[in-house]
């Protein structure tokens, strides 16, 4: 049976990890030959997020370092599956679209949820974020000739021998643009479902403008390093060959 590791960075995520932690369909993956399991990577929560995830069954692993990017360069290296489905843990991607990106990963690397193409709840953006989404798509696009309509979301998906191409820098929210860079670098293909994106329980953590100038400036930088390269090494052919899953799976 073929394995999928849901993979949740948290920091201070009390109101909201048990919620998406009872809420990813481990049978319906069940149905469709995969088995299931949740890791919680946590950056020195303060608050009850470690415990409330271990009684929900997650798998912990605690992060001495601050970073959504960290925590998530931690359990690329730490977790063997065959797929890894990484979601926010303040429940506002509904991780129950796994079975769809896990039936997508079958005919591509990469699959994204996107909140652009879908449906934004009131009150889960503020207008100001908004619009920095729609614009730092709109450069990702530019930047990388990408066909990716949300470049800022937190709910993506990878086939195992994806993630193994992946050399990722990024320690905080630039994360996703840095994921978006290795992926047209090592030439992955990637598709996309719609979400709803739903309003969370507390306080963001991303400041609008100040964190969206930094990953900007991050997609940007990340281009210049492509246009170094050379042109084997840049991504511009999209790769045609299969990749086959070679994690955890018996």
């Amino acid at each position: 049976m073929e394995t999928v590791a849901v993979v949740i960075p948290t920091l201070n995520e009390e109101r909201s990890i048990g919620k998406v932690i009872d809420d990813v369909p481990v049978d319906d993956l069940l149905k469709n030959g995969l088995e299931t399991a949740v890791y919680v990577i946590d950056g020195q929560s303060t608050d009850h997020t470690r415990e409330i995830a271990v009684e929900k069954g997650a798998r912990l692993i605690l992060e001495a370092r601050k970073g959504k990017g960290v925590a998530i360069q931690t359990a690329f290296k730490s977790i063997a599956a065959d797929y890894a489905i990484m979601v926010d843990g303040d429940n506002t991607y509904p991780i129950g679209a796994a079975t769809e990106m896990t039936r997508l990963l079958q005919t591509h690397d990469v699959v994204i949820g996107s909140r652009l193409t879908g449906t934004i709840e009131p009150g889960a953006m503020t207008k100001l974020n908004l619009a920095g989404n729609i614009l730092l798509s709109l450069l990702a696009r530019a930047l990388f000739g990408a066909r990716i309509s949300d470049v800022c979301t937190g709910f993506w998906a990878y086939r195992s021998d994806a993630i193994r191409h992946l050399e990722l820098d990024a320690r905080g929210f630039e994360l996703e643009a840095d994921m978006l860079a290795e992926c047209v670098r090592n030439g992955l293909s990637i598709a996309e479902i719609p979400i709803t994106y739903r309003a969370r329980d507390d306080q963001p953590k991303l400041s609008a403008l100040r964190d969206g100038i930094k990953i900007g400036l991050f997609l940007c930088k990340r281009r210049l390093q492509l246009e170094r390269l050379k042109p084997s090494e840049s991504g511009i052919t999209e790769r045609t060959e299969p990749m086959t899953p070679i994690g955890g799976g018996d």
